[in-house]
């Protein structure tokens, strides 16, 4: 993974370039003539960098910035401060939009329109030609199968349909850069599958997507990768996390837990103690057996250690439980 939240790049394996690059990015909404009391920060001093081939899962409460990190990365709309580069161009650049597609959380077309026309429009602007826009559309026909809705007006469609027709414009150029939000939306079981397993081939290509969703669990099945957001300030990374949570050690003793936690263990790492049960919190479980030795050292009589690790719904209920 290559990812951060400063200027620093953290790498699991090699430096990869960077597909995206963000620099003390800075957004304030500000109504016209209204006065700087009513301004609102969507993005505060935020840099970050993602590398090519990663899916990476962008969450975080509603109203945490998550769609207007994507609009900027988009190009659709302009920071306050800082500057945005996709594939190494400028994003609004005519470059960084030949290199990314852009799916919208609420996905609107012309009903009179047919989905091959919306298409054979979008590829168009991209600069395709016809005979790419046919071969890229009847592509996404068969992976998004929307074979039977190509060229019914758009009126006809379920939102199911429109999420699907929504991708495919994002995917119409093939792009390095693939921007979702919140693309389940509207999907049933059997589209969330077929998205799921889209993406991984995506990814498998060479492609780096970024998805904000609030489906934690759908996110989990793609990627171990994440920005956490909260309030317009990225605050954690899934290889970067927040104190010492990333795991729970449930353990079962005879008695006098509470004493054995006060005399052994730091506070900081007590989440509860009993009489008879203790739960610790691990940062990493290579951890598990020196708190094990230590407490058995320490008289502790213990009848079952188990360890809970944290799931990335786990994560968002305590980033946002510690920014409040």
């Amino acid at each position: 993974m290559t990812i951060s939240a400063d200027e620093t790049m953290i790498d699991n394996d090699k430096k990869q370039a960077a597909v995206v690059e963000c620099r003390q990015l800075t957004k304030i909404y500000q109504k016209l003539l209204a006065g700087k009391d009513t301004a609102v920060c969507a993005l505060r001093n935020i840099s970050l960098s993602v590398g090519e081939g990663q899916i990476v899962g962008l969450i975080g409460p509603n109203g945490a910035g998550k769609s207007t990190l994507l609009n900027l990365i988009a190009g659709l709309i302009f920071p306050n401060e800082g500057s945005v580069a996709v594939c190494g161009h400028p994003a609004r650049s005519i470059e960084a939009h030949r290199g990314l597609g852009y799916m919208p959380e609420h996905p609107v077309f012309l009903g009179r329109y047919t989905a091959r026309a919306v298409l054979r429009y979008h590829g168009a602007l991209s600069g395709m030609s016809k005979q790419a826009i046919s071969h890229q559309t009847d592509t996404l026909t068969e992976k998004l199968d929307m074979g039977e809705y190509l060229d019914r007006p758009c009126t006809d469609f379920s939102q199911g349909m429109k999420q699907r027709l929504a991708l495919a414009i994002a995917m119409i150029n093939d792009p390095k850069l693939l921007l979702l939000d919140e693309p389940s939306n509207g999907l049933d079981p059997i589209g969330i599958i077929q998205l799921r397993n889209f993406l991984k081939e995506l990814r498998a290509a060479g492609t780096t997507i970024v998805i904000s969703s609030h489906r934690l669990g759908e996110l989990e099945q793609l990627t171990s990768d994440y920005m956490f957001m909260y309030r317009g300030q990225v605050v954690s990374f899934a290889d970067k996390p927040s104190g010492a949570h990333a795991g729970r050690l449930r353990i079962e003793l005879v008695s006098d837990g509470k004493a054995i936690a006060e005399k052994l263990l730091p506070p900081s790492k007590v989440l509860s103690a009993t009489d008879t049960k203790l739960e610790v919190a691990v940062g990493d479980p290579r951890e598990v057996p020196d708190i094990v030795i230590e407490l058995a050292k320490g008289g502790a009589r213990m009848m079952d250690v188990t360890l809970e690790r944290e799931n990335i719904e786990d994560v968002f209920v305590r980033l946002c439980n510690e920014g409040t």
